[in-house]
């Protein structure tokens, strides 16, 4: 084997999501959302960030598709970066991240210039609007979802259970 070949043996066939922005690696999808923070939004926003910060596992579990998400704020407060992985194609998620609406309301409206709320009908074409697909992505576990995980971690608990009931 070359050192090209070993370098290269574990790449992982990248595509664009089938129904919309972003790419694919199994059952991963990626999104990037490059929003402009209305005057006054970044400090809306840290006014609620605690608050929102705390209800993130809260939220997430009830959506149950979102392997991670991250925003923050960059150019002087003036833009925001919205970057997450989820399960599967994009149209499901939209709807699944629906159950998360007042969550998603509190962190972006008065803050994302132009998003009027989650049920608003232009939210889905805001939001393709400001998608970016990644140049690279890469996923450790790209065909094991949330689900996959969640249930993983119960086995393991009940498997240490036993153990520890057997020693």
């Amino acid at each position: 084997m070359t050192v090209t070949d070993e370098l290269t043996a574990h790449a992982q066939p990248v595509t664009d999501q089938p129904d919309g922005p972003g790419r694919r690696i199994g059952k991963k999808g990626e999104l990037t959302l490059i929003a402009p923070v209305r005057p006054g939004g970044a400090e809306i926003f840290r006014q609620r960030l605690a608050h929102t910060q705390a209800q993130a596992g809260y939220w997430e579990a009830r959506v149950g598709t979102v392997d991670n998400f991250r925003i923050f704020l960059f150019d002087n407060d003036t833009r925001m970066l919205i970057t997450l992985v989820y399960d599967g194609d994009f149209v499901p998620y939209l709807a699944d991240i629906g159950q998360a609406q007042p969550w998603l309301d509190e962190i972006f409206l008065d803050v994302v210039d132009g998003y009027q709320g989650y049920q608003d009908p232009g939210t889905a074409p805001l939001v393709i609007s400001l998608a970016h697909s990644a140049e690279i992505y890469f996923h450790a576990t790209p065909d094991v979802t949330v689900r996959d995980v969640k249930k993983m971690q119960r086995l393991s608990d009940a498997f240490a259970e036993v153990l520890d009931a057997a020693s």
